[in-house]
């Protein structure tokens, strides 16, 4: 009869004692422990091989000033952020739509305030296509009639501003207003008393594809924005203000 059938055969007998017996299997299920434990990545290594940084933006559409005074009694904003393809909005609305606003009650030209809040959270693995926002200044008649004012675009802040909170710097962007290409647009749009738009306002983003626009500046837009950026030093960004 061979020790296969389950007869154990002299000297084959094995003599450990039952408590050794238990110390190995304990060792052994040690060890598989650990290979299991290794195996699955440690959350603390995962966030310092982060593969993307991100920009947290804080500020507000402060007002809009017209030299001469607005050719509408009210006027109100639209914006959009417009960012590159490597960028990826992570929280804050990427449209926003203003109150109506005008200076009626003071000079002509006085700053037109809208206070416009803006808060959103970028994440990015390049700072190719940084963030913009475009904005699209449209005016409304006592009879509701609304006409395009102009465009102003602005990047936003790489840094955070260092000066204390009651001396907020403002940032600035001019607005600007399509010309008619001929003088057979300009006395159409004389007629309809529509002024020229743009079919897609972000051509103004691409220097290439606003080459030969034909436009002119008119009044500005007021910015207070604030950055602040985490995890672009673990990609190898060392930006200083």
């Amino acid at each position: 009869m061979s020790a296969s059938e389950g007869v154990s055969l002299p000297g084959n007998e094995d003599t450990t004692p039952p408590h050794e017996k238990h110390k190995q299997r304990a060792k052994k299920a040690k060890k598989k422990f650990r290979s299991a434990k290794e195996s699955v990545p440690n959350a603390m290594d995962a966030k310092a091989t982060a593969s993307y940084f991100s920009l947290s933006i804080v500020g507000q559409i402060v007002s809009a000033t017209f030299p001469l005074g607005p050719d509408k009694e009210f006027v109100f904003l639209r914006y959009e952020m417009v960012a590159g393809p490597d960028w990826q909005l992570s929280s804050g609305p990427q449209h926003g739509l203003t109150q109506l606003a005008t200076n009626r009650r003071g000079h002509f030209n006085e700053p037109i305030v809208f206070n416009m809040p803006i808060e959103v959270t970028y994440k990015s693995t390049s700072p190719y296509g940084w963030p913009q926002i475009l904005v699209s200044v449209f005016g409304r008649s006592g009879l509701g009639r609304e006409t395009l004012l102009g465009y102003a675009h602005i990047h936003l802040p790489v840094f955070g501003s260092r000066r204390p909170a009651d001396q907020t710097e403002q940032l600035q962007a001019p607005i600007l207003m399509p010309k008619c290409p001929s003088m057979m647009a300009d006395i159409t749009s004389w007629l309809l008393r529509r002024e020229p738009e743009l079919k897609d306002p972000k051509v103004l983003l691409d220097n290439l594809k606003c080459k030969g626009l034909s436009m002119e500046s008119y009044g500005s837009l007021q910015f207070q924005l604030s950055s602040v950026m985490r995890g672009a030093r673990k990609l190898g960004y060392h930006w200083h203000s």
